[in-house]
């Protein structure tokens, strides 16, 4: 079944021959992603940690991150690494962007997505809103980020792997969709219990990607310049 999300697609930004390009696209891992934001059954213990994550993540105003992601590919036998950063103003205001060895960006600012790849040199622009699915992957986003986690509780079994530093792990239950790409999902966060310091994603196939954030700034006025789509010459 088509649905409006197919007509916004993620740009392939890497030049190289398919099937690597594919496997490496900026776009595709992000849509993985936002679909993970972590939906889980708790106990009353794991309740409270949770809540207590929450509590920290609500005072929040402004995230300003950079990042390494470091995507292993099974079939390749080798390692991809991209950087970047993450700039979040809540409530309704992303920017996602790869500095290297690609530029990309995409830009959520309110009622309109816009994205940017240096090979098309070309920006997409489309409203989030009036497209169910598009709504929920931007309201998953906006979950992620805020640590929203406790109301997100269905569909995975969580396991708190340690309680300070918090390190939460997300397993698909049993038949679920999610089951069907994702095997595992590790989520660090740091000392503090402010902020997310890792993700670590295993899907079936067995491939392995984890997001390493550092350098990040919470609560500090963010630039107007962090909202445009074309970077700086």
């Amino acid at each position: 079944m088509k649905s409006g999300w197919s007509k916004y697609k993620p740009r392939n930004t890497l030049n190289t021959r398919k099937p690597f390009r594919e496997s490496v696209s900026c776009g595709s891992w992000f849509i993985v992603f936002v679909g993970l934001v972590l939906q889980a059954g708790a106990t009353e213990d794991q309740a409270v940690l949770l809540k207590d994550l929450e509590k920290n993540f609500s005072a929040i105003k402004t995230v300003q991150t950079r990042f390494k992601q470091e995507k292993e590919l099974k079939i390749f036998s080798r390692t991809i690494v991209m950087e970047g950063r993450v700039v979040l103003e809540n409530p309704d205001r992303l920017a996602w962007r790869i500095d290297t060895p690609i530029k990309y960006v995409l830009v959520l600012n309110g009622d309109y997505a816009m994205q940017w790849d240096e090979d098309s040199n070309k920006v997409q622009k489309m409203k989030t809103h009036g497209d169910p699915v598009f709504e929920e992957v931007i309201g998953q986003i906006e979950k992620w980020f805020s640590g929203e986690f406790s109301s997100l509780l269905n569909d995975y079994d969580l396991t708190v792997k340690s309680e300070q530093p918090p390190v939460l792990e997300f397993i698909p239950k049993q038949g679920g969709m999610i089951g069907k790409v994702i095997g595992r999902v590790t989520i660090s966060v740091r000392e503090d219990r402010r902020y997310v310091e890792r993700i670590a994603i295993e899907d079936i196939g067995g491939d392995k990607t984890t997001i390493v954030f550092h350098d990040t700034v919470l609560n500090a006025p963010v630039a107007a310049k962090e909202w445009e789509v074309v970077p700086d010459a």
